[in-house]
């Protein structure tokens, strides 16, 4: 991998860390989605990056994908699963981590959050260059199940690339029996996700999140495409950059410019715990950038 490429992935992974760092400790009974996330979003520009997509606060049965809106009233409880998903982004190059947290430290869940903080240990220690995916799903679901629970068999970790977060790989939470190989000077991240239910997920509402789907040459001037390239971007990123941004985005939905994230939850409305780290698989070494 190029030296400065290099660097801008490292750079990004510190800066991700620091702000899931930052935003678990806002994150109290009575505090707003809306202000967490803005702060924890605004944590990341000062400190020179740009958010790798809107920070994710998805809570219980929610897996992920839920952002605040403009606006959004809603309140933190004592005894909320708070899922915490960011990253920060360098000239492109991402980082992804994420933490799970009980508000109010009520202590229910522990066992469920320690379990995939678990699974993502044993996964990367196992983590080599042409190491077979379905390994990697293997150790993360033996480690889960070992703690009675059920690894969510449709998420999973994914490959990382320039203004794509979610690249060709998938890194399943079980053995799929994928025996593709995890090639060298790959970056990726490995998600476990546990549940207290089914270990499966479908979609809810939309979360307020959005994605550029293909751009053309000739769109290279739309004001999305200028502010947030292909990467995922919050509705409330939207209203601070025009006025009628609600109108803006369905024509865009409409016209399948763009497409939204939906939040995803439990079959069972079980609980659901996360944990992720992102992981430069080099030749020589395997760095943990958010570690």
């Amino acid at each position: 991998m190029d030296h400065e490429i290099k660097e801008k992935y490292m750079l990004a992974g510190k800066i991700g860390r620091d702000a899931l760092e930052y935003a678990q400790t806002l994150i109290e009974p009575g505090a707003l989605f809306y202000d967490v996330a803005e702060k924890a979003e605004q944590y990341i520009r000062d400190r020179g990056a740009l958010p790798s997509f809107p920070v994710n606060l998805s809570i219980n049965n929610e897996a992920a994908h839920y952002t605040p809106f403009e606006g959004d009233k809603k309140k933190f409880h004592t005894g909320d699963l708070v899922k915490v998903d960011l990253g920060a982004m360098v000239d492109g190059y991402m980082s992804d981590n994420a933490a799970t947290m009980e508000v109010g430290n009520t202590g229910n869940y522990s066992d469920l959050i320690g379990a995939t903080r678990e699974a993502l240990n044993a996964a990367i220690k196992i983590l080599r260059p042409m190491i077979s995916i379905y390994r990697i799903g293997q150790e993360i679901g033996n480690v889960i199940t070992s703690h009675g629970f059920k690894p969510v068999k449709n998420l999973g970790g994914h490959g990382i690339n320039r203004y794509d977060l979610h690249s060709e790989i998938f890194i399943p939470n079980y053995d799929d029996g994928n025996g593709e190989t995890i090639q060298t000077d790959k970056v990726i991240a490995i998600e476990p996700f546990a549940s207290t239910g089914l270990g499966m997920i479908h979609n809810g509402q939309l979360g307020n999140i959005y994605i550029i789907d293909q751009p053309r040459k000739q769109d290279r001037e739309e004001i999305l495409y200028k502010n947030f390239n292909t990467a995922p971007f919050a509705e409330r990123w939207v209203s601070k950059i025009m006025d009628n941004d609600q109108e803006y985005l369905r024509k865009k939905m409409s016209s399948k410019y763009i497409s939204g994230f939906a939040v995803l939850k439990e079959h069972s409305k079980a609980m659901i715990a996360q944990s992720e780290h992102t992981i430069m698989v080099l030749g020589d070494e395997i760095i943990v950038t958010t570690a």
